[in-house]
Protein backbone atom coordinates (compact mmCIF):
# COMPACT_ATOMS: atom_id res chain seq x y z
CA UNK A 1 0.00 0.00 0.00
CA UNK A 2 1.45 3.37 -1.04
CA UNK A 3 2.04 6.05 1.57
CA UNK A 4 -0.80 8.52 2.12
CA UNK A 5 1.62 11.45 2.25
CA UNK A 6 2.93 10.58 -1.22
CA UNK A 7 -0.60 10.85 -2.58
CA UNK A 8 -0.97 14.27 -1.00
CA UNK A 9 2.37 15.31 -2.46
CA UNK A 10 1.39 14.18 -5.96
CA UNK A 11 -1.90 16.11 -5.72
CA UNK A 12 0.00 19.15 -4.43
CA UNK A 13 2.38 19.14 -7.37
CA UNK A 14 -0.51 18.76 -9.82
CA UNK A 15 -2.22 21.78 -8.22
CA UNK A 16 1.01 23.81 -8.51
CA UNK A 17 1.43 22.85 -12.16
CA UNK A 18 -2.21 23.68 -12.86
CA UNK A 19 -1.75 27.11 -11.28
CA UNK A 20 1.18 27.81 -13.62
CA UNK A 21 -0.71 26.56 -16.66
CA UNK A 22 -3.78 28.64 -15.82
CA UNK A 23 -1.73 31.77 -15.25
CA UNK A 24 0.03 31.40 -18.60
CA UNK A 25 -3.14 30.87 -20.64
CA UNK A 26 -3.67 33.72 -23.13
CA UNK A 27 -6.74 35.92 -22.62
CA UNK A 28 -7.85 34.10 -19.45
CA UNK A 29 -9.99 36.69 -17.66
CA UNK A 30 -9.87 35.21 -14.16
CA UNK A 31 -6.23 34.16 -14.05
CA UNK A 32 -5.15 35.88 -10.82
CA UNK A 33 -8.07 34.55 -8.79
CA UNK A 34 -7.80 30.96 -10.09
CA UNK A 35 -4.01 30.97 -9.76
CA UNK A 36 -4.28 32.05 -6.12
CA UNK A 37 -6.85 29.37 -5.28
CA UNK A 38 -4.76 26.60 -6.89
CA UNK A 39 -1.49 27.89 -5.44
CA UNK A 40 -2.84 27.90 -1.87
CA UNK A 41 -4.35 24.45 -2.43
CA UNK A 42 -0.93 23.19 -3.57
CA UNK A 43 0.72 24.59 -0.43
CA UNK A 44 -1.91 23.18 1.95
CA UNK A 45 -1.50 19.69 0.47
CA UNK A 46 2.30 20.04 0.60
CA UNK A 47 2.33 21.04 4.27
CA UNK A 48 -0.10 18.28 5.24
CA UNK A 49 2.01 15.80 3.30
CA UNK A 50 5.08 16.87 5.27
CA UNK A 51 3.22 16.54 8.61
CA UNK A 52 2.03 13.06 7.62
CA UNK A 53 5.50 12.01 6.55
CA UNK A 54 6.96 13.13 9.89
CA UNK A 55 4.16 11.27 11.72
CA UNK A 56 4.73 8.02 9.77
CA UNK A 57 1.43 8.45 7.93
CA UNK A 58 -0.64 8.70 11.10
CA UNK A 59 -3.77 10.57 9.95
CA UNK A 60 -4.53 11.68 13.50
CA UNK A 61 -1.65 14.15 13.15
CA UNK A 62 -3.95 16.14 10.86
CA UNK A 63 -7.19 15.87 12.83
CA UNK A 64 -8.60 18.66 15.00
CA UNK A 65 -8.72 17.47 18.61
CA UNK A 66 -11.59 18.59 20.88
CA UNK A 67 -11.24 19.24 24.66
CA UNK A 68 -12.85 15.85 25.41
CA UNK A 69 -10.15 14.05 23.40
CA UNK A 70 -12.40 13.26 20.46
CA UNK A 71 -11.77 14.54 16.95
CA UNK A 72 -13.93 17.18 15.28
CA UNK A 73 -16.09 15.92 12.42
CA UNK A 74 -18.18 17.37 9.63
CA UNK A 75 -21.98 17.05 9.45
CA UNK A 76 -21.52 13.87 7.42
CA UNK A 77 -19.22 12.37 10.05
CA UNK A 78 -15.87 12.78 8.30
CA UNK A 79 -12.92 14.01 10.36
CA UNK A 80 -12.00 17.65 9.92
CA UNK A 81 -8.30 18.35 9.30
CA UNK A 82 -6.21 21.37 10.27
CA UNK A 83 -6.16 24.36 7.94
CA UNK A 84 -3.12 25.81 6.18
CA UNK A 85 -2.45 28.37 8.94
CA UNK A 86 -2.29 25.67 11.60
CA UNK A 87 -0.07 23.57 9.34
CA UNK A 88 2.35 26.48 8.86
CA UNK A 89 2.66 26.97 12.61
CA UNK A 90 3.12 23.26 13.22
CA UNK A 91 6.01 23.11 10.76
CA UNK A 92 7.60 26.38 11.98
CA UNK A 93 8.10 27.74 8.48
CA UNK A 94 10.40 30.64 7.66
CA UNK A 95 8.69 33.99 8.28
CA UNK A 96 9.05 35.02 4.63
CA UNK A 97 7.02 31.98 3.57
CA UNK A 98 4.38 32.62 6.25
CA UNK A 99 3.99 36.26 5.20
CA UNK A 100 3.93 35.38 1.50
CA UNK A 101 1.23 32.74 1.93
CA UNK A 102 -0.66 34.89 4.41
CA UNK A 103 -1.07 37.65 1.83
CA UNK A 104 -2.03 35.19 -0.92
CA UNK A 105 -4.64 33.70 1.44
CA UNK A 106 -5.92 37.24 2.11
CA UNK A 107 -6.28 37.78 -1.64
CA UNK A 108 -8.02 34.42 -2.03
CA UNK A 109 -10.44 35.05 0.84
CA UNK A 110 -11.18 38.70 0.16
CA UNK A 111 -10.03 40.27 -3.09
CA UNK A 112 -11.33 37.48 -5.33
CA UNK A 113 -14.86 38.46 -4.33
CA UNK A 114 -14.50 41.94 -5.83
CA UNK A 115 -14.92 42.66 -9.51
CA UNK A 116 -12.74 45.58 -10.53
CA UNK A 117 -12.88 47.40 -13.84
CA UNK A 118 -9.16 48.08 -13.40
CA UNK A 119 -7.37 45.59 -11.16
CA UNK A 120 -3.80 46.17 -12.33
CA UNK A 121 -2.62 46.52 -8.73
CA UNK A 122 -4.17 43.19 -7.76
CA UNK A 123 -2.70 41.56 -10.88
CA UNK A 124 0.76 42.88 -10.01
CA UNK A 125 0.55 41.67 -6.41
CA UNK A 126 -0.53 38.17 -7.45
CA UNK A 127 2.26 38.05 -10.05
CA UNK A 128 5.06 39.03 -7.68
CA UNK A 129 3.74 37.09 -4.70
CA UNK A 130 3.12 34.09 -6.96
CA UNK A 131 6.67 34.04 -8.32
CA UNK A 132 8.06 34.11 -4.77
CA UNK A 133 5.58 31.45 -3.65
CA UNK A 134 6.59 29.06 -6.43
CA UNK A 135 10.30 29.60 -5.75
CA UNK A 136 9.70 28.73 -2.08
CA UNK A 137 7.54 25.76 -3.07
CA UNK A 138 10.25 24.41 -5.37
CA UNK A 139 12.83 24.71 -2.57
CA UNK A 140 10.72 22.82 -0.02
CA UNK A 141 9.55 19.95 -2.23
CA UNK A 142 13.22 19.37 -2.98
CA UNK A 143 14.32 19.60 0.67
CA UNK A 144 11.45 17.56 2.09
CA UNK A 145 10.73 15.02 -0.63
CA UNK A 146 13.59 15.24 -3.16
CA UNK A 147 11.11 16.21 -5.84
CA UNK A 148 11.24 19.09 -8.30
CA UNK A 149 8.96 20.95 -10.67
CA UNK A 150 11.80 20.57 -13.16
CA UNK A 151 10.68 16.95 -13.57
CA UNK A 152 7.88 18.29 -15.73
CA UNK A 153 8.44 19.60 -19.23
CA UNK A 154 7.46 23.23 -19.16
CA UNK A 155 7.56 24.98 -22.51
CA UNK A 156 6.20 28.31 -21.33
CA UNK A 157 7.04 31.68 -22.87
CA UNK A 158 6.43 34.32 -20.16
CA UNK A 159 5.59 37.02 -22.68
CA UNK A 160 4.26 40.20 -21.11
CA UNK A 161 3.14 42.30 -24.07
CA UNK A 162 0.00 43.57 -22.32
CA UNK A 163 1.37 44.17 -18.84
CA UNK A 164 2.23 47.60 -17.53
CA UNK A 165 3.43 46.53 -14.10
CA UNK A 166 4.83 49.07 -11.68
CA UNK A 167 7.11 48.57 -8.74
CA UNK A 168 5.35 47.90 -5.44
CA UNK A 169 6.34 51.29 -4.06
CA UNK A 170 4.62 53.20 -6.89
CA UNK A 171 1.26 51.40 -7.07
CA UNK A 172 -1.67 53.79 -6.99
CA UNK A 173 -2.89 52.64 -3.59
CA UNK A 174 -5.70 55.13 -3.05
CA UNK A 175 -7.13 54.63 -6.56
CA UNK A 176 -8.00 51.00 -5.87
CA UNK A 177 -10.87 49.61 -3.83
CA UNK A 178 -10.48 49.76 -0.06
CA UNK A 179 -10.00 45.98 -0.05
CA UNK A 180 -7.13 45.99 -2.55
CA UNK A 181 -5.55 49.11 -1.02
CA UNK A 182 -5.31 47.43 2.38
CA UNK A 183 -3.62 44.39 0.82
CA UNK A 184 -1.10 46.60 -1.01
CA UNK A 185 -0.27 48.49 2.20
CA UNK A 186 0.13 45.21 4.09
CA UNK A 187 2.49 43.88 1.41
CA UNK A 188 4.59 47.04 1.47
CA UNK A 189 4.84 47.03 5.28
CA UNK A 190 5.79 43.35 5.37
CA UNK A 191 8.42 43.82 2.68
CA UNK A 192 10.12 46.48 4.80
CA UNK A 193 10.05 44.45 8.03
CA UNK A 194 11.31 41.07 6.84
CA UNK A 195 14.79 39.74 7.51
CA UNK A 196 16.64 40.27 4.23
CA UNK A 197 19.04 37.38 4.96
CA UNK A 198 16.30 34.76 4.66
CA UNK A 199 16.81 32.03 2.06
CA UNK A 200 13.14 32.24 1.16
CA UNK A 201 11.13 34.90 -0.63
CA UNK A 202 8.20 37.08 0.38
CA UNK A 203 7.80 38.87 -2.93
CA UNK A 204 9.74 38.92 -6.21
CA UNK A 205 9.63 41.93 -8.48
CA UNK A 206 10.35 40.82 -12.02
CA UNK A 207 11.78 42.89 -14.86
CA UNK A 208 11.88 41.49 -18.39
CA UNK A 209 13.24 42.69 -21.67
CA UNK A 210 12.74 41.02 -25.05
CA UNK A 211 15.68 41.22 -27.47
CA UNK A 212 16.24 39.70 -30.87
CA UNK A 213 18.84 36.95 -31.24
CA UNK A 214 20.73 39.21 -33.61
CA UNK A 215 21.16 41.88 -30.94
CA UNK A 216 22.32 39.32 -28.41
CA UNK A 217 24.94 38.05 -30.83
CA UNK A 218 26.11 41.60 -31.50
CA UNK A 219 26.69 42.11 -27.75
CA UNK A 220 28.32 38.92 -26.46
CA UNK A 221 28.89 40.34 -22.99
CA UNK A 222 27.07 37.63 -21.08
CA UNK A 223 28.38 34.81 -18.94
CA UNK A 224 26.79 31.45 -18.21
CA UNK A 225 27.10 29.12 -15.29
CA UNK A 226 25.37 26.42 -13.30
CA UNK A 227 23.85 27.17 -9.91
CA UNK A 228 24.98 24.37 -7.60
CA UNK A 229 21.68 24.60 -5.70
CA UNK A 230 19.47 23.95 -8.71
CA UNK A 231 19.35 22.01 -11.95
CA UNK A 232 18.70 25.00 -14.14
CA UNK A 233 21.08 26.90 -16.38
CA UNK A 234 21.73 30.46 -15.27
CA UNK A 235 22.47 33.13 -17.87
CA UNK A 236 23.67 36.44 -16.47
CA UNK A 237 23.95 39.58 -18.58
CA UNK A 238 24.99 42.99 -17.34
CA UNK A 239 22.34 45.58 -18.16
CA UNK A 240 23.45 48.98 -19.34
CA UNK A 241 22.25 51.89 -17.19
CA UNK A 242 20.66 53.49 -20.26
CA UNK A 243 18.58 50.34 -20.75
CA UNK A 244 17.35 50.59 -17.15
CA UNK A 245 16.85 54.37 -17.30
CA UNK A 246 16.08 55.14 -20.95
CA UNK A 247 14.49 58.57 -20.53
CA UNK A 248 16.15 61.98 -20.60
CA UNK A 249 14.78 64.92 -18.62
CA UNK A 250 13.18 66.30 -21.81
CA UNK A 251 11.49 62.97 -22.55
CA UNK A 252 10.12 62.81 -19.00
CA UNK A 253 8.78 66.35 -19.40
CA UNK A 254 7.10 65.49 -22.71
CA UNK A 255 5.41 62.39 -21.27
CA UNK A 256 4.26 64.19 -18.13
CA UNK A 257 2.97 67.19 -20.10
CA UNK A 258 0.99 64.89 -22.37
CA UNK A 259 -0.65 63.17 -19.39
CA UNK A 260 -1.07 66.37 -17.33
CA UNK A 261 -1.44 69.36 -19.74
CA UNK A 262 -1.88 71.87 -16.89
CA UNK A 263 1.40 71.07 -15.15
CA UNK A 264 4.17 73.66 -15.26
CA UNK A 265 7.82 72.69 -15.67
CA UNK A 266 8.75 74.14 -12.30
CA UNK A 267 6.07 72.01 -10.65
CA UNK A 268 7.48 68.90 -12.29
CA UNK A 269 10.99 69.85 -11.20
CA UNK A 270 9.80 70.12 -7.60
CA UNK A 271 8.38 66.59 -7.73
CA UNK A 272 11.44 65.19 -9.48
CA UNK A 273 13.66 66.69 -6.78
CA UNK A 274 12.07 64.28 -4.28
CA UNK A 275 13.31 61.25 -6.23
CA UNK A 276 16.66 62.65 -7.34
CA UNK A 277 19.27 59.93 -6.82
CA UNK A 278 16.64 57.31 -5.92
CA UNK A 279 17.58 54.29 -8.04
CA UNK A 280 13.93 53.22 -8.24
CA UNK A 281 13.39 56.17 -10.55
CA UNK A 282 16.64 57.80 -11.66
CA UNK A 283 20.36 57.36 -12.19
CA UNK A 284 23.36 59.69 -12.20
CA UNK A 285 25.01 59.31 -15.60
CA UNK A 286 28.66 60.24 -15.04
CA UNK A 287 30.81 61.12 -18.03
CA UNK A 288 33.86 59.38 -16.62
CA UNK A 289 34.91 56.90 -13.97
CA UNK A 290 36.94 59.63 -12.28
CA UNK A 291 33.87 61.81 -11.73
CA UNK A 292 31.98 58.86 -10.31
CA UNK A 293 34.77 58.02 -7.87
CA UNK A 294 35.02 61.66 -6.77
CA UNK A 295 31.30 61.70 -6.05
CA UNK A 296 31.61 58.53 -3.94
CA UNK A 297 34.36 60.12 -1.88
CA UNK A 298 32.89 63.61 -1.44
CA UNK A 299 29.16 62.93 -1.89
CA UNK A 300 29.11 66.16 -3.86
CA UNK A 301 27.50 65.92 -7.27
CA UNK A 302 29.46 67.53 -10.14
CA UNK A 303 27.55 70.17 -12.13
CA UNK A 304 27.90 68.40 -15.47
CA UNK A 305 26.32 65.10 -14.39
CA UNK A 306 23.22 64.09 -16.35
CA UNK A 307 20.27 62.47 -14.59
CA UNK A 308 18.41 59.81 -16.57
CA UNK A 309 15.03 58.36 -15.65
CA UNK A 310 12.73 55.35 -16.08
CA UNK A 311 8.97 55.06 -16.63
CA UNK A 312 8.35 54.80 -12.90
CA UNK A 313 9.66 58.35 -12.57
CA UNK A 314 7.05 59.53 -15.07
CA UNK A 315 4.32 57.72 -13.14
CA UNK A 316 5.58 59.18 -9.88
CA UNK A 317 5.30 62.74 -11.18
CA UNK A 318 1.83 62.15 -12.64
CA UNK A 319 0.56 60.56 -9.42
CA UNK A 320 1.99 63.29 -7.19
CA UNK A 321 0.79 66.28 -9.21
CA UNK A 322 -2.24 67.82 -7.51
CA UNK A 323 -3.46 69.83 -10.47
Amino acid sequence: MSSIYKGLLDNSIQAAISSIEIYNKPDFKYREQVFTILNINAWELLLKGKILKDANDNLESLYICLPDGKYKTTRSGNYLTIDINKAMKQLALDQAIIDNLGLLIEIRDTAVHFYETDYAALAYLVYTLGVASLKNYQTLINQWFERSLLEYNFFIMPLAFAYNFQTLSTLEVEKNSDCVSKIIKAASATQESLNKSSNFYFICEVATEIKSAKKLLEKPNFITGIDNNSDSLIVLQEQNSIDKYPLSYLEVWQKVKKAKPTIKQGEMNGILKKIKGNTKYSHYHFRSKKLQEEYKKTNKLPNNVTIIYNEDAVRYVIENFDG
